[in-house]
Parts: structure tokens; sequence; C-alpha cells
């Protein structure tokens, strides 16, 4: 009883899907689209999953460009302490001391 229901529900789609007709080019062209789709993107998900070596050669970079930035700012300390000290030398020592403060 209920497949024939069913039978006669769909009996019309199923007449234009068997033959050639617009419907079956649509659900065809929607199918493929589909199954394309789904296998790139799991042969996405694979590659990146097990065959990706990008992220080696970024981290690498990464490391250089943190040592890099480190011993700029160590030289920058340094020339900034060289700055600092031959400026010094020439000032007055009396008046670069520092002042006791008494209470007022």
């Amino acid at each position: 009883m209920i497949i024939r229901i069913c039978r006669r529900c769909f009996r019309g789609l199923f007449k234009s899907i068997k033959g050639p007709s617009i419907t079956h080019s649509v659900l065809f062209g929607i199918c493929g689209g589909l199954v394309y789709y789904g296998s790139y993107y799991f042969y996405r998900f694979l590659k990146i999953t097990y065959f990706d070596t990008q992220h080696v050669s970024n981290e690498s970079r990464r490391r250089y460009m943190e040592k890099q930035m480190l011993f700029y700012n160590d030289f920058g300390y340094d020339l900034s302490m060289k700055y600092i000290g031959k400026s010094n030398k020439y000032r007055n020592q009396k008046k670069t001391n520092m002042i006791t403060f008494k209470d007022i």
C-alpha cells in the first residue's frame, strides 16, 4: 500500500529523470559537482594533514626573524649605552651628582 502511494507520487519524477531531459541534466550536474568538490576537499584534507611541509619552512623563517630581532635589540642597547657613556665623560661631575633630599 505504501509502496503504491510512493510510486504514484514519484512516477512523474522518475519519468523525467529516466530519459534525457532538463531535470536529468540538472540533477546530474548537481551530483557531479558534489562528488567533484567532495573529492577535492578530501584530497586537500589528506594533503594538509599528512603531506604538508610548508610549516617547516615557515617555522625556520620565524626563528631566523626572532634571532635577527634579538640581535638588533642588543645592538641598539649597546649603541645607546656607548652614547650615554661618552656623553657622561664630558659632563661636569659636580653638577651631575645626586642631591641629597632633606626633610622640609
